[in-house]
């Protein structure tokens, strides 16, 4: 469809481009920042170092690993200060297994990190725990950063992805654009609580005004759009395994709400996609499902062999067994 090319910044490519005059001579000072909540986007990853862009000024900035600005002005410039950075510290680019994160709407990276440490400690997957402006911008933008990132990992052998919610979803769209085509190194993918059939909370909320302030484009997406917007969603067509929530029908506290067994957030119903070669259900809720040292496990399992819980196990979803 190519809609992640049309957004896509010409900038952003991987040449050794001397940033132009006006960008580099941006003065900085090397200030500790909060590493970019829900106003900041990440378009390149690199050991710990992310250029990001403002969603509402659209300048860049370059992070350190602890989140010290080291640069600010255009992509180009910041691109520039992070190769003369990896030059004089010996940084190489980012090869191997990768794993790219995408956490959930109106969260942040950092709600990712029990299930990124558990697999960053138990395999050699490299973790990229993808920051970006959920609640402020639409999916398509969403998108293309994810492949700004992407585009940015030439050496890396093999990308595997893991989405909690909404992060599944801007997977999917990305799939669904040209930039996705042959790459022949995705390998697989694990869903937790996705959206895959959009949301009924959020159609039942899409004219309320606090839904909209805080849930912005991507929360219409997910229900008053979604529709039109789902056509463009792709599914993976390498290995994806799903994991849904689902409080029990006598649970203390329950989503009125939602009909059907549900996580308080999305059903089990709209968290199934045909093709999912693994569907994994667990009593947990939607929000803190990526806590769980079960689905952790699981997560690990699937990336490494295909499925969660065991090869005979598998409950893959076909037309055929598709209850949604």
């Amino acid at each position: 469809m190519g809609l992640g090319n049309q957004r896509r910044s010409s900038a952003q490519t991987d040449g050794a481009t001397p940033a132009p005059a006006s960008s580099a001579a941006n003065w900085n000072l090397a200030t500790k920042t909060l590493g970019g909540k829900q106003f900041w986007t990440d378009y390149l990853h690199r050991h710990g170092y992310r250029i990001q862009q403002h969603v509402m000024t659209g300048h860049h900035r370059l992070l350190s690993p602890t989140n010290v600005r080291l640069a600010w002005g255009n992509f180009e410039a910041c691109h520039h200060k992070l190769q003369q950075v990896a030059a004089e510290q010996d940084i190489p680019p980012v090869t191997g297994r990768v794993l790219i994160v995408l956490h959930g709407l109106a969260r942040t990276r950092a709600a990712m990190n029990p299930v990124n440490q558990y697999l960053s400690d138990n395999s050699d997957l490299q973790i990229i725990n993808v920051s970006y402006a959920s609640t402020r911008s639409n999916i398509g933008n969403h998108g293309a950063a994810l492949a700004s990132i992407i585009q940015h990992l030439p050496e890396v052998r093999e990308i595997n992805f893991l989405g909690h919610s909404m992060g599944s979803i801007v997977v999917r769209y990305y799939l669904g654009t040209d930039d996705s085509a042959e790459d022949s190194r995705f390998h697989r993918m694990v869903m937790l609580a996705p959206p895959n059939h959009g949301s009924r909370l959020a159609t039942r909320l899409q004219n309320n005004l606090i839904f909209k302030t805080f849930w912005g484009a991507s929360g219409q997406e997910l229900s008053r759009h979604w529709p039109g917007f789902s056509a463009k969603l792709a599914t993976p067509e390498f290995e994806f395994g799903i994991v849904a929530g689902a409080q029990a029908e006598d649970a203390a506290i329950n989503n009125p709400l939602i009909d059907g067994h549900n996580d308080l957030v999305v059903t089990v119903a709209e968290t199934r996609l045909v093709g999912a070669r693994d569907f994994y259900q667990q009593p947990l809720v939607h929000s803190f499902i990526m806590n769980n040292p079960e689905v952790h496990q699981a997560t690990l399992n699937f990336l490494e062999h295909g499925w969660f819980r065991s090869a005979d196990s598998r409950q893959p979803i076909t037309l055929d067994n598709d209850d949604e």
